[in-house]
Formats: structure tokens, sequence, C-alpha cells
């Protein structure tokens, strides 16, 4: 298993989809939980964890696919990207979802719910036992 430090890019061979987790360094275990689920989950998938201050420059390296941050994407960065996933750390706030033009909210999402968004990027069939129809 890659290591899941902020520098550190987990390259894999046969990679369908790039993965950037972004979420502040105050919840840095949380951010970590998830890459490392994601990537022990959908092992096709490169995944990297970050702070939020990496942003950016990450963006620029990795041109990730898939975006999951605890902040809203703005024009730009979200430009070109297939999903947009704004992570509400707040469990009575929205996570905000967009996925090719079509959006969608879900107050305190699963791990299910992320993973049914990748595949829905990777073009699979949905996660099982996740809604059908959630991201519109």
């Amino acid at each position: 298993m890659c290591s899941r430090a902020t520098e550190t890019r987990c390259p894999k061979r046969g990679v369908q989809t790039r993965v950037l987790i972004a979420i502040e360094d105050e919840y840095r275990a949380y951010r970590e939980v998830i890459a490392a689920s994601i990537e022990m989950l959908r092992p096709g998938t490169e995944v990297t964890a970050t702070g939020l201050d990496q942003l950016e420059g990450e963006l620029a390296r990795l041109d990730p696919q898939v975006v999951v941050c605890s902040r809203p994407g703005g024009t730009t960065e979200a430009e070109g990207r297939l999903a947009w996933v704004e992570l509400s750390l707040d469990p009575t706030r929205p996570t905000k979802i967009s996925f090719g033009g079509r959006h969608s909210e879900s107050t305190n999402p699963m791990l299910e719910e992320l993973l049914a968004v990748l595949d829905e990027a990777e073009g699979f069939p949905r996660t099982r036992g996740s809604p059908k129809g959630r991201i519109r």
C-alpha cells in the first residue's frame, strides 16, 4: 500500500482515475481515512491526500478527474474536472456534488456515496447498496 503523505503521489499500473482528497490539516485523520479507504476499495484508482494549503499546486501537478474537497471548487479549479465533491465537515450542512454539469446534495454522506461518484467517473455500475439516480 502506498503512503498517504501529502507530498507522496501513489502511481499504480492500470490507473483508471486520479482522485485528489483536499481537506484542512485540522481534519487530517478524516482526510487520510477517506484516501486509504478509496485506495483499498478501488485499487485501480490513484489517490492523493493533501491539505487545503497545497490544493492549487496538487490540482496543477496531478490534473485529477475527481476532487473531494472541504471547500467549493472555483470556476477555474473545477473546470475540466469530471467531478468535484464539496465535502461538508459539518454533518448538518449538505455536501455538494458536481458531476459532468449535474449537481446534487447529500447531508452527511457515507463512504458509499463517494464511491458511487468514483464508480460513475470510471464508467462502472453504481456501488452496491447506493441509491440509484443519486447524482442528478
